[in-house]
């Protein structure tokens, strides 16, 4: 059997996959032309750590995070390659999967880099929306985690990530 999520598999298979994607290779295949410097990523539970980790790589323009769960303290490199990225979190205050406090620190510790850096609108570049209930009504177990959901219906998100600057450089090759 193969892996139960792709949790599990390594972050090198997901950036494997996007640089086939973006290839000429990928468009022979079918996929349409990418503009590489506008790539983002949207990353709800599990998938919002993933996507805080491949923000690392710096291949990406913005992130929007949704029920970020990690729970230790992200690495200094991380911080350092992952403040001046924008990114818009989401999560809720009665989250029963992965509790606010996750997505509070990441805010926290990114806003003061961003600070430490000369940057004046931090909460510009690091939005955050925090919610004090469920904004889709769910009860019960999931209750607080659906804000991946309520991210997703927001159209302001998508104006905000169509007003992103393009990154700089990109690291995706086209070949």
């Amino acid at each position: 059997a193969g892996s139960r999520s792709f949790y599990d598999e390594p972050r090198r298979k997901l950036l494997d996959f996007i640089q086939w994607f973006c290839s000429k290779q990928g468009q022979s295949s079918g996929c349409p032309c990418v503009n590489t410097s506008r790539i983002s990523l949207f990353g709800f539970s599990d998938g919002a750590t993933v996507a805080v980790e491949l923000l690392t790589t710096r291949r990406f323009s913005a992130a929007v995070i949704a029920s970020y769960g990690f729970t230790g303290k992200l690495p200094p490199q991380a911080v350092d390659r992952l403040y001046d990225i924008p990114i818009w979190l989401f999560h809720c205050a009665t989250d029963t999967i992965f509790p606010v406090a996750c997505s509070d620190r990441l805010v926290t510790i990114l806003r003061n880099k961003a600070a430490e850096n000369g940057y004046t609108n931090v909460e510009s570049l690091i939005k955050y929306t925090r919610f004090d209930d469920d904004q889709e009504g769910f009860i019960g177990p999931l209750r607080g985690h659906t804000t991946g959901i309520t991210a997703s219906r927001c159209a302001d998100v998508y104006e905000w990530l169509l007003s992103v600057s393009p990154s700089s450089s990109s690291l995706w090759s086209s070949s």
